[in-house]
């Protein structure tokens, strides 16, 4: 009985330390939006003219940064694009999370003054 708990309470950590997983990066980006949903794109997706990204994270986690280029970026669910137009100066709030698989998402929009 002592080994079968053991083996149940080993079980609940390594589950608890999974289910901590490691919190993700989070960077800003300032761009130009040049694309809204639809038009051929996702329901959750926008493209942006950004620049520079200097603290770009890869798959791995290792701070490669990107050059500015225009690219979809992906909303995370609730996030208003209410009052936001193309050619508005907006910045992001991007997170990249490793694990369990990587990804990327905006948790934040706004426009910026012109």
């Amino acid at each position: 009985m002592r080994q079968l708990f053991a083996v149940v309470a080993s079980v609940l950590l390594l589950w608890a330390a999974s289910a901590q997983a490691e919190a993700p990066y989070s960077f800003q980006v300032k761009g130009v939006l040049r694309g809204l949903p639809g038009d051929g794109r996702a329901a959750n997706e926008i493209l942006v003219k950004h620049e520079e990204i200097p603290e770009y994270r890869d798959s791995s986690g290792k701070v490669v940064g990107m050059m500015a280029m225009t690219m979809p970026f992906y909303l995370a669910p609730k996030v208003s694009l209410e009052g936001l137009h193309v050619g508005d100066k907006v910045e992001l709030v991007v997170e990249q999370r490793l694990e369990p698989k990587y990804s990327e998402q905006v948790t934040k929009i706004a426009k910026v003054s012109q």
